[in-house]
């Protein structure tokens, strides 16, 4: 069954508040909503992926250009650099970790009961997008930083208590 797209702002201002608070706190960056067409249009090189499993059971998932990538492991890092592609799987990951974190955070007491997944790593093919089962609820949304886009999905299986 394919999940329906969230429309219910709540969740939305949620989840972009804790895209630019990861930004703004812990890489001093800021990090802005993209409504542009043409800026989602962008080839995906890789992506991570982080599971929420208990209370709540939902998906995070960050897709990035390598170019985008690339610039979020030199903010990360403190530096610019060519670096190895396993330093930006890293930083991919990291950063999928950061959303998924502060996410689970921002739900309060109710996902305290809910562990984070290691982040799964995908490069140069499609990440699976296949949303956990029962999940009511999904969120694609394009932000950019430094002029670079990159999306954040979730998918949730929505609580009842949240």
């Amino acid at each position: 069954m394919m999940a329906d797209r969230c429309t219910d702002t709540r969740w939305i201002e949620q989840l972009d508040g804790v895209v630019a608070d990861v930004f703004d706190i812990m890489l001093r960056q800021c990090c802005e909503v993209v409504e542009d067409a043409a800026a989602t249009a962008a080839e995906i090189d890789i992506a991570a992926r982080i599971l929420l499993s208990g209370a709540i059971d939902a998906q995070c998932l960050v897709e990035f250009p390598q170019a985008t990538a690339k610039k979020l492991t030199d903010a990360l890092l403190g530096a610019e650099d060519d670096w190895e592609d396993a330093l930006v799987e890293d930083a991919i990951g990291e950063l999928c970790n950061m959303i998924a974190g502060e996410w689970k955070s921002a739900l309060g007491a109710a996902a305290s009961a809910s562990g984070l997944s290691v982040p799964a790593i995908w490069r140069a093919r499609a990440p699976d997008r296949n949303p956990p089962n029962g999940c009511s609820l999904r969120m694609r949304r394009t932000y950019a930083f430094r002029n670079s886009p990159f999306t954040v999905s979730l998918a949730i299986r929505e609580p009842r208590d949240i």
